[in-house]
């Protein structure tokens, strides 16, 4: 098996190539040509090279040695039916804007690559050409994604992408500062900057713990992810917001945010709780320390813990982001519907 392509067409050759160590070089700055800004270095490496996950990545180059074409995955170990399995996140597709004459239609070079991205490193999938490349990684059974409106067409066309069916809900609590809020709590809430040092392991722990109580369909929440998704990103800052019990200090819920204090927001990225009335209590009391703060959350719209949301006040609204959530299941005697069960929130992202 071949572990590239090449493509002859009337103004040279293209090849189509997994990604090599130094091609990042090369890689951001067609990454600003197309995407109208630059992109750190240290950014790129933290999304790909760093995950502990792993990623994928193809590349079309042109003779010159411009990248064409980035089509690239991070790598997510993901809970399903009790077992843990690849799913890859697809992000930062792109195409040289210097070469769209090469890139459209069913035999362009942008839809040529996506599918040699997704016959070399999926289990299963069916596209119109049969042009996987060699590899010796291991096959993921699951990807996702949250295109825009335009590359989503694209992808429902050529790229054999698949809405997410619940879709998404976009939630938002308005800042209530002349409003006095009380409550009597039993827990614990403590808060932490995720760029400090800190003990990970009783997450570690309570993420089993959800895992054997609910067995959810989602990314694994343990320290390995939490650490790199949040902790190591560049310039982020996030907070991390857990309830306790008093007196055995077990975690019961937890929550990551981002405060943006010019625009008085706070941002939720990620939850994880027991139930809905954990984390109901950690909302409030955060509303109770920012009460002149808006919150906004994105969720999938088939989130366990939306109600969690809205008994603390928070109101459907539209998404202002224009995302199309897509998933799709990768596995061999795998009812591909079953992709409309997973959970998601901006933590499977990296739109913040």
């Amino acid at each position: 098996m071949k572990n590239s392509l090449t493509i002859k067409t009337t103004k040279g050759l293209f090849t189509i190539r997994p990604y090599k160590p130094g091609d990042e070089a090369r890689i951001l700055p067609s990454w600003q040509a197309a995407f109208g800004k630059e992109m750190p270095l240290a950014h790129w490496r933290w999304k790909y090279i760093e995950n502990p996950a792993g990623f994928r990545c193809m590349l079309c180059v042109a003779e010159d040695g411009t990248v064409v074409v980035h089509y690239a995955a991070q790598v997510m170990r993901i809970n399903f039916q009790n077992k843990t399995i690849l799913g890859l996140h697809l992000t930062d597709s792109f195409s040289h804007p210097k070469f769209r004459w090469a890139l459209g239609g069913k035999s362009g070079l942008f839809v040529k690559t996506g599918w040699v991205f997704l016959k070399t490193y999926l289990e299963k999938i069916s596209v119109p050409q049969d042009l996987s490349l060699a590899t010796t990684l291991p096959k993921a059974q699951f990807h996702y994604g949250f295109p825009g409106e335009r590359h989503f067409r694209l992808g429902i066309k050529l790229l054999t992408y698949r809405l997410h069916r619940p879709g998404v809900l976009y939630l938002r609590r308005k800042a209530s500062p002349s409003k006095r809020i009380t409550g009597l709590f039993k827990n614990r809430l403590e808060m932490i900057a995720l760029k400090e040092i800190f003990h990970w392991e009783p997450l570690d722990s309570f993420w089993q713990k959800i895992y054997r109580q609910l067995n959810p369909f989602c990314i694994l929440r343990d320290s390995s992810f939490l650490k790199w998704r949040f902790a190591k990103k560049p310039e982020s800052n996030y907070f991390l917001f857990f309830l306790k019990t008093f007196w055995r200090k077990k975690i019961k819920a937890w929550i990551i945010l981002n405060i943006d204090k010019k625009n008085h927001l706070l941002r939720i990225l990620d939850c994880l709780a027991e139930n809905q009335i954990d984390l109901t209590e950690v909302l409030q009391r955060i509303a109770i320390e920012f009460k002149e703060y808006d919150m906004e959350v994105w969720l999938a719209g088939n989130h366990y813990l939306t109600q969690a949301f809205l008994d603390a006040g928070f109101l459907s609204e539209k998404e202002p982001l224009g995302i199309y959530p897509c998933t799709r299941c990768d596995m061999e005697n795998v009812d591909p519907d079953k992709a409309d069960l997973f959970l998601w929130t901006m933590g499977d992202a990296d739109l913040f």
